[in-house]
């Protein structure tokens, strides 16, 4: 894959966020979350429709490192027709994509619309080709768009919802709509709840196994307990996403021994697929114990090979997407 020099600094600046928030996370001794604070709902624009595939991600973590009241975002296009400016020195963020078009005889280059316009013997002459596009958006913490648009503000603000304070009677958090799944059995394959420590997926039996909830209780004060449940649930969506990676469903090379570079990569899979539906929940997701060894290794992939980040956040997209819709369903 062909990346140009602009969108090899795109992807470098992606990967330079992700370092520093895993640096973060080691220096906080793991305490700290993937995301850090909720917001009950992924990123949207100025019209409300959400960001897909690695921008979701990225536009969260951004929203978090610069504490920004809500994961909104709009391109200065939009700013303009509705009538409102960036702020003086506010610096944009990238969003990527991807474009495609087809080569054909001597490198010649036509759209996509070009291309159904040709015969089916025309056709065969040309390939389909991606390639990587970007634009820059803006917080609306970097607008005037409160002052200027307050109705329209208002109703985009009102698609969020507030992190859930429901506990269960042991003020541990609950999330209704996994516990449903749960109790339903409804996941793509058998999950048990077990009276070991362990949490694990198990390819052989295709089954997914983690401790009762009662089990993640650790913490004396009320809001330690509170978090312990997010931890429950944060587990368990971890071991989901692992689930989700078979040949027949998703398909990802996962690697076949603990250390390599392809079952590392899988965990960080797992970690940010997990982080990425708690935060559409309404839950953050601190590191787990047991990928602590990883983070080292995930940090310097990031550094040495930034394009690595496109792979990983096309599957950590497809798995959380998965896990979303069967919990709507």
């Amino acid at each position: 894959m062909k990346v140009s020099d602009h969108n090899q600094k795109v992807l470098e600046k992606f990967a330079a966020m992700m370092v520093a928030r895993m640096e973060e996370m080691k220096a906080s001794e793991w305490k700290k979350g993937w995301i850090a604070r909720t917001y009950g709902g992924g990123p949207v624009n100025v019209e409300g429709r959400s960001y897909s595939g690695g921008n979701a991600f990225m536009l969260m973590l951004d929203s978090s490192m610069n504490d920004y009241e809500w994961p909104i975002y709009c391109t200065l296009k939009q700013l303009n027709r509705l009538g409102c400016h960036v702020n003086k020195g506010a610096t944009s963020m990238p969003v990527i994509f991807w474009d495609y078009q087809y080569i054909g005889p001597y490198d010649w280059k036509i759209t996509p619309e070009q291309y159904r316009s040709l015969d089916s013997e025309a056709q065969k002459l040309y390939r389909l080709s991606g390639f990587l596009k970007s634009y820059n958006v803006f917080n609306i913490d970097q607008t005037n768009f409160f002052e200027k648009q307050p109705e329209k503000a208002a109703a985009v603000t009102k698609r969020f919802n507030k992190p859930c304070e429901a506990s269960d009677s042991k003020g541990m958090y609950e999330n209704a709509s996994i516990d449903s799944m749960l109790s339903a059995q409804s996941w793509i394959c058998p999950i048990e709840l077990s009276k070991t420590q362990n949490a694990f997926y198990s390819p052989g039996s295709d089954s997914i196994t983690v401790p009762e909830k009662r089990r993640f209780k650790q913490g004396r004060k009320k809001a330690d307990v509170f978090r312990d449940g997010m931890e429950f649930y944060a587990t368990l969506l971890h071991e989901m996403v692992h689930s989700t990676g078979t040949p027949e469903r998703l398909n990802r090379n996962t690697g076949k021994r603990f250390g390599d570079n392809l079952y590392a990569k899988e965990e960080l899979v797992a970690e940010l697929g997990a982080a990425r539906v708690g935060q559409e929940l309404g839950f953050d997701k601190r590191i787990l114990d047991n990928n602590a060894a990883y983070l080292d290794g995930w940090i310097s992939s990031l550094k040495q090979e930034p394009k690595f980040i496109l792979s990983l956040m096309g599957d950590v997209d497809k798995a959380s997407r998965m896990i979303l819709e069967k919990l709507a369903a």
